[in-house]
């Protein structure tokens, strides 16, 4: 296949039916571990991901046999070395009432399992998470500037278009993502000052989260639950007290609320600088067989044998792609072919043969 081709042709072409049992068989002894967190609800102007696109993701998936298995399964399988057909599983974070509306039902429609992660806190009522809220803020403000003290720093901000009123929004947000949770919240409440805007106790429809009632409805259509800690902090800036009760404290919550709890934890943000060595050891000692992250690869048997028991309590996971060719790619193993290659091709000699230039080529155009 000429690389010089168009990388949507490319894309579209691998992601045929046609060529479907060959990626199957590419991607064997795969385990792609997926992570959603909204579901487009244009009623409520949620925008997330589009049910009609997860419904022909699951069709393609189910008519070439992959392997959807809960979380619980494919700790097994993981446990018992892996191996076999490619396995694709599952999840969604934070607890959003979208989950149930729109994207249990398909799931449930193709037999699929899926485990939701609740911020219990959120689910309980006792808050609306800090994102929401200064989004609402910048939504509902008449105002065209604002002052930001950030520790010894004072940053000023102006606008006049909802462009770049939303620019500003982003910005804010990136800076408190990794502020101490007392110092955000103190943040948050002075920028409610400063933009004029009062925050209403519970949230709108729009960013409200699921409640416990239709958590145990969509357990009967084969759903199961894990915490999410219960205010959604950042677990490396906690104090080691707060680290231990947002984990212990949502893990109780959940088991309260419902039979189809899972034994598995869910970091928030889960980037490698969102968790270390104290919250593997604190997931560990609450009984947890493995936790979540977001670093990005296949999770593996060899996960759970890494730097001893607590390897398990760091698997990966992927973002959930929004179109089938990036799907395919995972799922099929086309991104470890690109990653060999590539990685090859960084110490193979200069003679190296053209046809292996060409596929590490195509593969990188089909990936990149």
């Amino acid at each position: 296949m000429p690389a010089s081709l168009p990388r949507p042709f490319l894309s579209r072409v691998m992601s045929a039916d046609i060529f479907a049992p060959a990626l199957r068989t590419l991607g064997r002894g795969l385990v792609s571990i997926f992570t959603f967190h909204r579901f487009a609800d244009p009623d409520l102007g949620v925008v997330g991901h589009d049910p009609a696109a997860l419904r022909d993701h699951l069709a393609y998936l189910r008519r070439h046999r992959y392997r959807l298995l809960s979380l619980t399964d494919v700790i097994r399988d993981l446990e018992e070395g892996g191996g076999g057909p490619p396995t694709v599983a599952f999840t969604v974070d934070d607890g959003y009432g979208d989950f149930a509306r729109i994207a249990a039902p398909v799931f449930a429609e193709f037999d699929c399992p899926v485990t939701l992660f609740v911020t219990t806190g959120f689910v309980d009522g006792l808050l609306w998470l800090w994102w929401d809220r200064v989004t609402y803020l910048f939504e509902h403000t008449q105002c065209s500037s604002l002052v930001l003290n950030l520790e010894s720093e004072a940053r000023s901000y102006r606008w006049s278009t909802p462009g770049e009123r939303s620019r500003v929004q982003q910005d804010v947000l990136s800076r408190l993502e990794w502020m101490d949770g007392l110092q955000r919240e103190a943040t948050i409440a002075w920028l409610a000052r400063q933009l004029d805007v009062e925050l209403p106790a519970s949230p709108p429809p729009a960013v409200a989260p699921i409640s416990w009632d239709e958590v145990r409805r969509t357990a009967k259509l084969g759903v199961t639950f894990g915490p999410h800690t219960v205010t959604h902090p950042i677990l490396s800036l906690a104090t080691d007290q707060a680290c231990r009760w947002e984990i212990e404290e949502s893990y109780r919550r959940v088991r309260q609320e419902t039979d189809a709890w899972v034994p598995v934890f869910c970091y928030p943000n889960g980037e490698p600088r969102a968790f270390g060595q104290r919250e593997l050891e604190a997931t560990q000692h609450a009984r947890f067989r493995v936790a979540l992250t977001t670093v990005r690869d296949y999770a593996a048997a060899r996960h759970l044998r890494a730097h001893g028991a607590l390897g398990r309590f760091a698997l990966p996971r992927f973002p959930y792609p929004d179109d089938r060719p990036h799907l395919v790619h995972f799922v099929s193993g086309l991104l470890r072919l690109k990653r060999m290659l590539l990685g090859r091709s960084r110490t193979m000699p200069s003679e190296v043969t053209p046809r292996l230039a060409a596929l590490s080529a195509t593969c990188a155009g089909l990936l990149a």
